[in-house]
């Protein structure tokens, strides 16, 4: 009889440690997975923006297009979601990683508060970021190649 109670003690206590690590796996999968998929469309818009180059010096139609695809295609699971899509040129801009004549893509992303997971992370001390930007920077390799020869 006493062996019964021992086994429901200790399922008791592990129980709480065994959801809370389900949860942090998902919560985990579900980073990995928006961060993804923002940084496919960081890449494809910059691949797009560095071929076709500026229209009447300014990026707003691509932005507005990859903004909206981002919106509408509901590609993420909303832990993260979108906020802004930037796309600049990168003429003046200095650094190791920064190309001399292409274009720099920033989308900025905000913590999705509605998630359950979320709050019960906050509520145990674990600080949950509040949101990420992904950088990413190409330049035109056709423009590079024709310089060359």
């Amino acid at each position: 009889m006493k062996q019964r109670g021992q086994t429901l003690v200790e399922f008791a206590l592990l129980l709480p440690l065994f959801v809370l690590f389900l949860f942090g796996t998902m919560y985990v999968g579900f980073l990995f997975s928006d961060y993804m998929s923002y940084d496919n469309m960081a890449r494809m818009a910059a691949r797009e923006a560095a071929i076709t180059g500026p229209v009447n010096s300014s990026y707003k139609g691509l932005e507005q297009q990859y903004g909206s695809m981002i919106e509408n295609t509901h590609m993420t699971t909303n832990l993260y979601e979108f906020s802004q899509i930037t796309i600049q040129s990168t003429k003046g801009m200095s650094g190791d990683s920064v190309p001399a004549d292409g274009v720099r893509v920033e989308i900025t992303t905000k913590l999705n508060n509605q998630y359950a997971f979320v709050h019960l992370l906050e509520g145990i001390g674990i600080e949950v970021p509040k949101g990420y930007t992904i950088r990413y920077y190409m330049y035109n390799e056709k423009q590079v190649e024709d310089s060359g020869t």
